[in-house]
């Protein structure tokens, strides 16, 4: 009798849980990030249904884009840089981080310009005062005296800009840094191209071993109500890496399908993808990061430090009403 007491009970509470649980939590979840490595692995999780049905996926080309396509309500999650989510934060908007990637990020050089400190000209993609130019800065100082800067649209045409040799260096996200490495090596002519400088130890260097924080997954709008899911996504994002690591091939047809921009940067796609940290000391680490941007252009964060209140903590977060 006592058994079935509690195997009644236990049924009870999970209707009741079901029952609590807000409608919009089941709704599509649509997320949208750049044409990079991590954005294939939730391209793949949506592809497979590894964190459960409902999610869609959708690239974006340009800051501007990912800031419009946010702002018209569309998106529940998003890969964007953390300097952009704490932007929305202050503007109003509701938006938390629910995780930071460990992506690398690096400066590939020309073999003939590997000297430190940089000269030349460095190429950033997207325009001036975006995160990746405020970044650089921050990490570098002024231990580049000598180094002019230059934009571009993207990371595949500061690519082709290199392999012209119209620049000795880029910062590139994957794959891009891998596949201008390996293109260079498939020329006959033109500069060879080497990964110079990881700008994850060069941050690490710089700042007492606290880690580069530089891009996140938020969350917008009532999706904030929903830990459970946003759990399930984050572990799909994991088993999303490990199924592209086993079958780079099927991951070149989703690339394909969900991510054109990216299958023409295919190179190197598996294994390059940052890992999703969901800890108190790596979001005390982005607000640092977060701080050390703020010095540089207060507005590239909208205008003063977010706090704590822009992270959501999964450990202790349940079921919005």
């Amino acid at each position: 009798m006592r058994r079935l007491w509690k195997e009644s009970l236990s049924c009870l509470l999970a209707v009741f849980a079901v029952l609590a649980r807000p409608a919009f939590c089941a709704d599509s979840f649509f997320i949208t990030g750049p044409p990079v490595a991590e954005s294939l692995a939730f391209a793949v999780m949506a592809d497979r249904n590894l964190a459960g049905p409902g999610i869609e996926f959708i690239m974006w080309n340009s800051p501007d884009q990912a800031r419009a396509m946010i702002a018209a309500g569309k998106i529940r999650g998003a890969v964007i840089t953390t300097g952009v989510a704490a932007l929305f934060y202050n503007k109003g908007a509701r938006v938390r981080i629910a995780g930071v990637f460990s992506s690398p990020l690096w400066v590939v050089s020309e073999k003939t310009h590997g000297e430190t400190p940089l000269r030349g000209t460095l190429l950033f993609p997207f325009g001036p005062g975006e995160m990746p130019e405020l970044l650089f800065q921050a990490a570098m100082g002024d231990s580049t005296p000598a180094l002019a800067t230059g934009h571009t649209g993207g990371a595949l045409e500061a690519v082709n800009r290199l392999l012209m040799a119209r620049a000795e260096h880029a910062l590139l996200a994957e794959p891009a840094a891998s596949m201008a490495v390996i293109r260079s090596r498939e020329r006959s002519d033109g500069p060879q191209l080497f990964k110079h400088l990881d700008m994850r130890n060069i941050w690490a260097e710089r700042f007492n071993n606290r880690p580069l924080c530089a891009s996140s997954f938020a969350i917008f709008d009532d999706a904030v109500d929903c830990p459970e899911r946003i759990r399930g996504i984050i572990k799909g994002y994991g088993l999303a890496l490990e199924w592209i690591a086993a079958h780079p091939e099927e991951a070149m047809s989703v690339v394909r399908k969900k991510i054109p921009a990216l299958a023409d940067q295919s190179a190197g796609l598996s294994g390059n993808a940052g890992v999703i940290h969901t800890d108190a000391a790596t979001f005390d680490a982005t607000g640092f990061f977060l701080g050390k941007i703020y010095a540089m252009d207060p507005g590239a964060v909208g205008g003063k430090l977010p706090g704590s209140g822009l992270f959501l903590d999964l450990a202790r977060a349940t079921q919005g009403p």
